[in-house]
């Protein structure tokens, strides 16, 4: 007996998704600011690229850096950042079975030197930078401009931060010395050395009156 298969069937059959063959987190790479939410979905998808719903369990993990993941067996879950700035990694593991997928993602966790007004609409790129750390002991340099996303990342593993930051109010100084040295170098390239080193006590000396 002759099966006829309309073509509504050869699509539905075509378009079913297969077994898990990988999986990734969305979004990858983000911002959130310390003690922030942020909500992470891992994506399970089968050889050819189509969403897979079915007979999954999730295990999410922090395993690198701070901050809490609520719901850690769902597909979905929220990112609490926590009160440091830093670089943190997340990781899931999908399971279907004996197949398991697993998935990393970044949150670069930041915070602001100055208390900022927000404005709705206003581009993430403009204003004063907020910051991060990026540990890297025995490398020379404090910090860096990540024009990017508007970030000032700072060495936490540098001896002269370790230094200021046994005492909170040297901590702050530090910190914006760095912003000094890193919003003057950006903004007003080309400028000598002396008319540098002008610019960057004039910032400081502003920097320094606001910090909460």
């Amino acid at each position: 007996m002759e099966i006829l298969r309309t073509e509504a069937d050869s699509r539905e059959f075509y378009e079913y998704p297969g077994p898990l063959y990988k999986a990734t987190i969305s979004p990858a790479s983000c911002i959130v600011a310390v003690r922030q939410e942020k909500s992470l979905r891992c994506i399970a998808r089968d050889k050819h690229g189509r969403t897979v719903e079915e007979g999954l369990d999730f295990g999410w993990a922090v395993v690198d850096g701070e901050g809490t993941l609520s719901g850690s067996d769902r597909e979905i879950v929220c990112f609490v950042a926590p009160e440091e700035p830093g670089l943190v990694q997340v990781e899931c593991t999908v399971r279907q079975g004996e197949v398991s997928c697993r998935a990393e993602g970044f949150i670069t966790v930041t915070e602001s030197l100055i208390e900022q007004e927000e404005h709705p609409g206003k581009e993430a790129s403009k204003g004063l930078p907020g910051y991060t750390y990026l540990r890297a002991p025995g490398e020379l340099w404090r910090s860096r401009y990540d024009k990017k996303n508007n970030l000032i990342v700072i060495n936490n593993g540098h001896a002269d931060y370790l230094f200021a930051s046994q005492k909170r109010a040297r901590k702050l100084k530090y910190i914006c010395r760095l912003f000094a040295k890193e919003l003057v170098l950006n903004n007003f390239p080309g400028f000598d050395s002396n008319e540098l080193l002008e610019r960057m006590i004039e910032l400081s000396l502003y920097t320094e009156e606001h910090l909460r």
